[in-house]
């Protein structure tokens, strides 16, 4: 019974958040309020569902409370705005309270200790920094009802500010468009396409698992859902094909990874950097691009050297076609649909309710539906579990996102974000590489355990100030954190994504973990590129300008699977192995300092490495006497 009101009810949120973007009966503060409540109550019913004892107790503790907090905060949200820096009523206090204390628990309940933890010490510092002597002193506020006014409004700020506006009015509805084609056959049609490339290029199940993660990972905005949803196809399919356990979770695991950088719609963290870099979606969708081809390219590389090591792969399965032509249209049309708006200026909600609609019309279209009752009671209930699906999963992310704006308030009151800036301005001095590195792993850190949205408004929010303080061009920061934020999916030691691939895979965590780490080499420069050689980030790309970057990510990505997996075309030897390594290092040096030569030592060490390779292979190649 529970679960039948839970869905019911996200069906309702879906429906409500569709409906607001086309005719906002209502403000955009009262929106954020109701956006709140119906993701605290959504969150809480699914906590209450799956939790026994005591936190289950919790869990309707919180959403009881937070459905009482949002009725009532809705019925005062003019006066909310007007109060903003006087005081917040006794009533308005404990409300606020409320549904503070609702989300931060529900996080803590959804996603885990991190952000729960990172939200009550942001407030803490929020309320009692002004007892902290030295530079990280906060100013002292004249009473507590005015300090929560900045937690507490309907004004732009707080709760119901910063990024939950975002999280209404896009992150959610991307996650009804996501779920939507998910639950109406686009992951056969992935599938499929899958297999069809797998069949073209050397390595079977691990192409097709690149192609269908790649792609459905552009629609869902999360990359342990992506590795969930495809890898229990992929992973058995590698391994029946000769790929050790190990290997086929890391392959699911960096490939869905890479669904959340690639355009269109980036796991939807790109929204969040428009509205913070004050440019268009499209343009950064349009930036991003070369930078995804290259983390898929260096992906297939990496594939390459594991077939090689492995031995004989099977080749993936033959490719349904049928499936192929009857999915196409579904999942091309509201794709076209939304990124053809997006590019003509209308505002991203438009182009996702537009693209939304198309999904609802070219399901309700096709000959299986409208021929038989059947067809169309299997469309309508495709559709209503779309949107149920849709909208759990956007409520989830909303919950996140809402405890993510208390933080960001509090380091926008304090003006700690600032302050940790210059800290780290004045600890690296010039040594802007030193600087990367700092916030590389800071950056890693705070996205453990988290969706893309909440993994890059974290690094966002302390991180980009500090890049910026050192003179790195605001598209670059951004980029580079955001890249990392996604990457702590599959970085030990949490390493969520490859956490549930391992578990998919029956094998080990760690195994699984390190494998990824290998097939990351080339990934893991890219956000160096964007400081050190912007070209890669310019739209439309100078073939001219990126030739000399490209050669030398390159020649270090080779070099440093060639050290990882210890392999090319046979076994390496220590001196290959060792050459590699410096080749590595030199193309490295190219790309951060444009070192005069140690491009062309970098190229000739890899060359001598490859003509010992082919050297020695047909010795090894031939069997003993």
């Amino acid at each position: 019974m529970m679960s039948r009101v839970a869905a019911a009810l996200a069906l309702l949120a879906a429906l409500y958040h569709l409906y607001f973007a086309y005719e906002r009966p209502f403000t955009e503060g009262e929106h954020a309020i109701i956006h709140v409540g119906f993701a605290a109550l959504l969150v809480g019913l699914d906590q209450a569902i799956r939790r026994t004892g005591v936190l289950r107790l919790l869990a309707v503790a919180c959403l009881v409370a937070s459905v009482a907090a949002s009725a009532y905060l809705f019925t005062v949200t003019e006066d909310l705005e007007l109060r903003f820096g006087i005081g917040l009523r006794t009533p308005q206090l404990y409300a606020g309270i409320a549904i503070m204390a609702a989300v931060i628990i529900l996080c803590w309940m959804e996603w885990g200790l991190v952000i729960a933890a990172m939200a009550v010490v942001g407030l803490l510092y929020f309320f009692l920094g002004d007892n902290i002597s030295g530079p990280l002193q906060a100013a002292s506020h004249p009473s507590f009802d005015y300090a929560m006014t900045f937690l507490i409004s309907s004004g732009g700020s707080g709760l119901y500010g910063q990024i939950t506006p975002i999280s209404a009015n896009i992150i959610f509805l991307f996650m009804l468009f996501g779920a939507l084609l998910a639950s109406t056959g686009v992951t056969r049609l992935f599938m499929e396409l899958g297999n069809w490339m797998g069949r073209l290029l050397r390595g079977g199940a691990a192409v097709t698992c690149v192609v269908s993660s790649s792609l459905l990972g552009t629609v869902t905005g999360a990359t342990v859902a992506n590795v969930a949803i495809t890898g229990i196809f992929t992973i058995p399919t590698m391994k029946r094909q000769g790929f050790r356990a190990r290997d086929a979770g890391a392959v699911e695991a960096v490939a869905s990874c890479g669904g959340q950088v690639l355009p269109p719609v980036m796991g939807a963290g790109a929204f969040i950097m428009a509205a913070y870099l004050g440019i268009s979606y499209i343009e950064i969708a349009a930036r991003a691009l070369v930078p995804a081809l290259m983390f898929y390219g260096g992906m297939l590389i990496a594939i390459f050297f594991l077939v090689r090591k492995t031995g004989r792969i099977a080749e993936s399965e033959p490719p349904d076609f049928a499936v192929i032509r009857s999915e196409i249209v579904p999942f091309a049309v509201p794709l076209t649909a939304l990124v053809y708006f997006l590019v003509q200026g209308y505002s991203a909600t438009t182009s996702v309710v537009i693209a939304v609609a198309s999904v609802v019309a070219v399901t309700l279209l096709r000959p299986t539906t409208w021929r038989s009752a059947d067809g169309m009671r299997k469309a309508l209930g495709a559709l209503v579990r779309g949107l149920v699906t849709g909208a759990q999963q956007g409520a989830a992310l909303a919950i996140v996102t809402a405890a993510i704006s208390l933080v960001a308030q509090s380091l926008v009151t304090t003006a700690l974000g600032p302050k940790f800036a210059s800290a780290l301005a004045g600890l690296v001095g010039e040594q802007h590489f030193l600087a990367l590195l700092i916030v590389m792993f800071a950056s890693i850190l705070l996205g453990c355990g988290l969706p893309t949205v909440a993994a890059y408004t974290m690094v966002a929010i302390m991180m980009v100030p500090a890049l910026r303080n050192i003179g790195i061009d605001p598209l670059a920061a951004h980029m580079f954190v955001y890249y990392f934020a996604v990457y702590a999916a599959v970085t030990p030691p949490v390493a969520t994504a490859a956490m549930v691939a391992s578990r998919i895979a029956e094998t080990s965590f760690w195994g699984t973990a390190w494998a990824s780490m290998r097939l990351m080499a080339g990934p893991l420069l890219l956000p160096f590129l964007f400081v050190y050689r912007s070209d890669v980030l310019a739209f439309p790309p100078s073939p001219a300008s990126l030739a000399l970057p490209l050669l030398a990510w390159l020649i270090a990505t080779v070099a440093l699977l060639i050290v990882t997996v210890r392999h090319l075309l046979v076994p390496t030897t220590m001196l290959e192995t060792v050459a590699a390594g410096l080749a590595a290092a030199l193309a490295c040096l190219w790309l951060v300092d444009g070192a005069t030569g140690s491009l062309a030592a970098a190229a000739a060490l890899i060359l001598i490495v490859v003509a010992l390779q082919v050297r020695r292979r047909p010795v090894e190649a031939t069997p003993a006497p």
